[in-house]
């Protein structure tokens, strides 16, 4: 069998964390080790890690003695970590139970595959789901499966509780970006699908939580800074990119600055990619248009915030 290590941060997700261990250690795979990393939680978080870590030998757990960060969390477990195989589930998710055997499986089907993910079940804070998925929410390219740099450097539809990947792929990527606060996940996926295969599970294999605390709700503006960041790293390390892929990059890297209030580097970041796509084709001078609609919209609100405090 494969000795899998699975990787689970946590921050004050005591209400949650032991539902989130008992959902991995209840794997069909048994074959496992959770190293649990408490982020210097202030609840009950780091008595439940505790008490699971007695109750079965198979839980390990890391202590931060300050707040961190995910990306920080995830490569302190990597660091320790003896399987070959690393897996995630963060520690408000839950996995299927046959969420491994089924992944190790495909994994063993397609040699040149390093990396397995699938679809996962949306629910809300009391564990509920009205039958929403995570590909309805963040929808999957054409072919799924494969060579998918050229579609992960426009977004991201990879679920990191749902992934499956070799743990000598992750090195080689040098771990996660601990420069990227949020959506670091997305470029880990962007650094391995430049040389590695990922192969898709269309069943829903985990349940993603969101719920009041989830960062993507209360976190929105940091989500937008931390997108730029990505972006802004994709062009910076492949010289590669098509000039349509830098445009599409740019029109989106102009979106989030906009969402953030940054007007004028916005326009001038919208002014690079009109000229690098030409404007010659009907998509694009759409997306140009309908930016530039959103920037006069957002000038306006922001002189007429200017005159009622002038008043």
């Amino acid at each position: 069998m494969s000795l899998v290590s699975v990787i689970m941060p946590c921050f004050n997700h005591g209400e949650f964390l032991q539902e989130s261990i008992l959902s991995v250690l209840g794997q069909e795979h048994g074959d496992l080790e959770l190293i649990v990393v408490d982020d210097c939680s202030t609840d009950s978080s780091p008595e439940i890690a505790a008490e699971c870590a007695r109750a079965d030998r198979r839980v390990r757990v890391i202590t931060q003695t300050k707040n961190q960060g995910l990306s920080r969390a995830r490569n302190a477990a990597m660091k320790i970590a003896r399987g070959d195989l690393i897996a995630f589930c963060d520690s408000d998710d839950v996995w299927e139970p046959s969420k491994l055997k089924i992944q190790l499986a495909l994994a063993n089907c397609y040699a040149e595959c390093d990396l397995v993910y699938s679809d996962a079940l949306i629910i809300d804070g009391n564990g509920k789901s009205d039958g929403r998925r995570f590909s309805q929410e963040f929808p999957l390219p054409k072919l799924p499966s494969g060579l998918l740099f050229y579609e992960l450097i426009l977004r991201n539809f990879i679920n990191i509780q749902t992934v499956l990947v070799r743990k000598v792929c992750l090195e080689e990527a040098g771990g996660f970006d601990e420069r990227i606060e949020l959506v670091q996940d997305w470029l880990m996926w962007v650094r391995l699908s430049r040389q590695h295969a990922f192969t898709y599970c269309e069943e829903p294999l985990a349940r993603y939580r969101v719920h009041a605390r989830s960062t993507n709700i209360v976190q929105k503006r940091q989500y937008a800074q931390n997108r730029f960041k990505v972006f802004r790293r994709i062009l910076a390390g492949y010289d590669d990119l098509s000039e349509a892929a830098r445009s599409e990059i740019l029109y989106k890297m102009s979106a989030d600055l906009l969402s953030l209030g940054r007007i004028k580097l916005g326009r001038r970041v919208l002014f690079e990619a009109s000229c690098r796509a030409g404007c010659t084709t009907l998509a694009a001078r759409h997306f140009c248009a309908g930016l530039l609609r959103l920037f006069r919209a957002a000038n306006s609100r922001l002189a007429g915030q200017v005159a009622r405090r002038s008043r």
